[in-house]
């Protein structure tokens, strides 16, 4: 399944080979020997890998689930250590299972995943509260409710949830001296709550925080979350008092937004052939795409604008987001009918770039995935802003730039989507 390399200190250092006919290309082998290169280097000059601890909203788009394929691959290689997830967004308990199906189907049994928040107060109208879709647990693999890793060893009628794992991840990192990144995919409504009690835990434990969301920053340098990105408009008031909390704290933080996402668009063919490594994990996401690009096109195509799920997300923005379709009609004066459009989506996977992104700027560089403008890292004339810009990080800013090499970005997830299935235990 799996070839070593030369030298490696240990089975986990290995390229893919290949499983069912799917193989790595030489351009996504070549990602193979940067990362081990790059693994390799931090071993011999002590250089310790980034914790990672996962908030996620996993099952409500197939990119939630393509980004755990991402950094299963990544801890499986020693690029980063994984400790945990946490699934959040109404209903919390159904994505838990979900996950833990997933993390067992990809090798992962003993990795943690719990429940968090409903991602939203009580207070937010029903009509913007998410539906959930008819395919988002449509799958064989969903867990048990009484599977016993959701409770405590010490109390097993007791289930964990996000609170308790973030104060114990947080606490052991302190005791130990450690540092851990956050990985915040999704609402921010459970950081928000644990940050508020915890800020001394926040500010001893956390060295980097990567989000997939959307923020700027202020002429007079605050750090400010964006209304528009879908994972703050879940909970505003948390987003807001969030990143006014880590611009307080000076925690280093990077965002990927969707500007860098939609312009790292994948061929469907990629999701095809994870589908064909015949694991279950695989023939979800080929699954949920085109079922979710579907929905997501029916919604579109909606003639009044107050039945979308946002009055500009019409047919012309769906086709130059999420399909090749204008590519053969620039004058958008006619598009795809119903679905029809799935023979020419391809494949948005948001979250995923931001899992590469917890990976450390030692792999960015040697992959060179990013390509940001001076305004993204402070170089311009001086402002209030520019300390501010040196340690929040933007990946993909409208009207200027994607943040991205975007081949390369490409290359490189593409090669650890398929890697990560090959490597995967058979089902």
């Amino acid at each position: 399944m799996a070839s070593e390399i030369s030298g490696s200190p240990d089975s986990s250092w290995t390229i893919p080979n290949e499983k069912n006919g799917v193989h790595l290309t030489e351009a996504e082998r070549r990602v193979y020997e940067i990362l081990l290169g790059v693994v390799k280097g931090r071993r011999q000059t002590n250089i310790e890998k980034p914790r990672v601890l996962v908030i996620t909203d996993l099952a409500k788009d197939y990119d939630d689930l393509a980004a755990m394929v991402v950094l299963k691959e990544l801890h499986r290689l020693g690029v980063i250590e994984l400790l945990g997830f946490i699934a959040n967004l109404e209903p919390a308990k159904d994505r838990a299972r979900f996950g833990r199906g997933a993390l067992d189907l990809l090798g992962l049994p003993d990795m943690r995943i719990v429940q968090g928040t409903r991602g939203f107060d009580d207070t937010k109208p029903e009509k913007e509260r998410h539906r959930v879709e008819d395919y988002e647990f449509d799958c064989a693999f969903m867990s048990s409710d009484t599977d016993p890793r959701f409770f405590s060893e010490e109390n097993p009628k007791e289930r964990l949830c996000g609170q308790s794992l973030l104060r114990t991840l947080l606490q052991n990192a302190k005791t130990a001296g450690q540092k851990l990144t956050l990985l915040l995919l999704s609402s921010l409504a459970d950081i928000h709550i644990f940050s508020k009690d915890h800020e001394d835990l926040m500010q001893a434990s956390v060295s980097n925080i990567v989000l997939q969301g959307g923020y700027y920053i202020s002429p007079d340098g605050a750090l400010l979350s964006l209304d528009t990105a879908n994972n703050n408009r879940y909970d505003p008031t948390a987003a807001r008092e969030f990143h006014a909390l880590i611009q307080r704290l000076k925690i280093p933080s990077t965002v990927y937004t969707k500007f860098a996402a939609i312009a790292a668009r994948l061929d469907l063919d990629v999701f095809i052939e994870l589908a064909k490594t015949k694991n279950e994990v695989g023939m979800h996401l080929l699954k949920v795409q085109k079922l979710q690009d579907i929905s997501f096109y029916r919604n579109a195509s909606q003639k009044d604008p107050s039945k979308r799920f946002r009055p500009d997300l019409d047919q012309h923005h769906f086709s130059r987001t999420r399909t090749n379709w204008l590519d053969a009609h620039p004058d958008g004066e006619q598009y795809p009918e119903g679905e029809e459009v799935t023979k020419f989506t391809k494949v948005v996977v948001y979250d995923a770039l931001a899992a590469l992104g917890v990976s450390g700027n030692d792999v960015l560089e040697a992959l060179n995935v990013l390509d940001l403008p001076p305004s993204a890292r402070g170089i311009t004339e001086p402002t209030l802003a520019t300390e501010v810009k040196k340690r929040h990080l933007i990946v993909g800013i409208e009207g200027e730039s994607s943040g991205i090499h975007v081949a390369n970005m490409v290359t490189a997830l593409t090669a650890l989507l398929k890697g990560s299935l090959i490597t995967s235990p058979s089902n």
